[in-house]
């Protein structure tokens, strides 16, 4: 009988150390090394990050010089809660102007509580650096990110970097807070807290109704609560704003009108650049009209994914919904790109081997080289101004965020058109349905339910890829 090592007799000895509670635990050395190269790439992005932020939300705005939203805001602000008139700016200068309806007016109003100018100022800033912040971290974690992953300060060294982010704090501008009630839209619409998607959407467009084509997701999605909750915001802001505006009816007379004109300054929209470059009227509404078919048959495609990847169909469709407004609007400007973040950000929900509902694996339509060289060329403003070429290096600056606008609206349509046909090809039918007798109906063999599969099928889908995803 062979006599037990000492080890083990040693271990046996120890209560809960027995040898059968002990199993081999073998470690991939690949995976000990990706780890440890997470974590270092972590500690030496997040100083980047920290640093830009300080300097972006601190240092550009005490420079002199720079352009200030924030004085004709505050000073409207007052003027408004102490009853006097607001709506009296020359539209024919290039100064900045006060914008905002009087329910605007009334849900800004608690930026007066702040303090001093100075004090209000820089809460403000702060405010708006954080609703950046968070917009980027939950958008990461939304398609999949860990908030201790590295690619959390990179994408906000990246972002921080941006014309957007740079010109909304320089300038103590609202586009950081609209961003995150954008992305808080559409989390908690797929996430069906549709009260409560309706209510960050509605004071959104309260403030800037920039933002109100993103009610076509809650349109598609035949969420109509979300819909009546932000369509009610604004409106009972107008109505409790309206007695207490000493002239309400001069941005009915004065304000609107001049929303509707092109501005020739700071302009990157189809209409602004054209007839900045005098343009006839025709030549403009034809080139509107070449630019809203791609953005029009882009929302139509992107259907084919909403019921089979939500997440993928959301993020997109915002994209092309807000460079639709960008391009096809009276006025384009550049820090407005803010609002394709979620777009670019879901990029990330195609990386992981991730699948949709259907089997397939999820896309993305900015992982090519013409949409980076697009979000190149309208999010990051590099001085090209050189003095032996000054004519041609302005003229690029000026049009640089326009073609990029352009270039992005055409990138997506083209890849989703790309997708499209190859899915035909494959059998797919015209909602995306495997194995269809034909691309315009379900045919034998298919399935009959109108969206391939149910709500609750896709969640079921959506919930265990989820469990399924691994830490960046």
């Amino acid at each position: 009988m062979p006599r037990p090592s000492p080890t083990r007799t040693f271990l046996s000895a120890i209560p809960g150390c027995a040898p059968g509670r002990f199993r081999r635990v073998t470690t991939s050395p690949t995976t000990l090394d990706g780890a440890r190269t997470r974590r270092m790439a972590a500690m030496m992005l997040w100083p980047l990050a920290i640093l830009l932020i300080i300097h972006r939300a601190w240092s550009l705005p005490h420079q002199v010089g720079a352009t200030d939203d924030f004085t004709t805001v505050w000073r409207a602000l007052v003027r408004f809660g102490d009853g006097n008139p607001v709506y009296t700016a020359n539209y024919a200068h290039v100064d900045p102007h006060y914008l905002y309806s009087p329910g605007g007016s009334l849900a800004l109003q608690p930026v007066t509580w702040l303090g001093d100018y100075e004090t209000a100022r820089m809460w403000f800033i702060f405010a708006q650096a954080a609703g950046i912040i968070a917009a980027i971290v939950l958008l990461l974690k939304f398609v999949g990110v860990s908030p201790r992953s590295w690619i959390v300060p990179l994408v906000l060294s990246l972002g921080f970097l941006t014309e957007s982010v740079t010109s909304t704090l320089r300038f103590a501008n609202v586009n950081g807070t609209l961003l995150l009630a954008q992305v808080l839209f559409i989390i908690f619409l797929l996430r069906d807290r549709r009260i409560l998607a309706g209510l960050i959407l509605g004071l959104a467009i309260t403030v800037k109704p920039i933002v109100a084509p993103l009610l076509f997701l809650a349109f598609v999605r035949k969420d109509w609560s979300t819909i009546l909750t932000a369509v009610a915001v604004p409106v009972a802001f107008n109505i409790a704003a309206w007695p207490m505006a000493a002239d309400p009816m001069s941005y009915i007379e004065r304000t609107v009108p001049y929303l509707g004109e092109v501005r020739l300054h700071a302009n990157a929209s189809m209409s602004g650049e054209l007839i900045y470059f005098g343009a006839p009227d025709l030549l403009v509404k034809l080139w509107l009209i070449v630019f809203a078919v791609p953005v029009i048959l882009s929302l139509v495609l992107l259907l084919r994914w909403q019921w089979r990847d939500e997440t993928f169909w959301a993020l997109t469709t915002s994209g092309v919904l807000m460079t639709g407004v960008l391009l096809l609007g009276s006025l384009g400007q550049q820090y407005y790109s803010l609002l394709l973040f979620p777009t670019i950000i879901g990029a990330f929900h195609a990386f992981g081997g991730r699948r949709d509902a259907q089997g397939d694996p999820t896309r993305s339509v900015v992982t090519n080289w013409p949409a980076s060289l697009a979000i190149a060329l309208f999010s990051f403003s590099l001085n090209w101004f050189m003095d032996d070429y000054a004519v041609g290096s302005q003229l690029w600056i000026q049009v640089m965020a326009w073609i990029g606008w352009m270039l992005f609206c055409l990138t997506m349509f083209g890849a989703l058109l790309k997708w499209t046909i190859e899915e035909h090809g494959a059998g797919y039918d015209w909602l995306g349905r495997k194995h269809a007798a034909s691309f315009f109906g379900p045919g034998s063999g298919t399935r009959g339910t109108g969206s391939g599969v149910t709500r609750g099928e896709r969640r079921a889908t959506e919930a265990d890829t989820r469990k399924n995803r691994t830490n960046a």
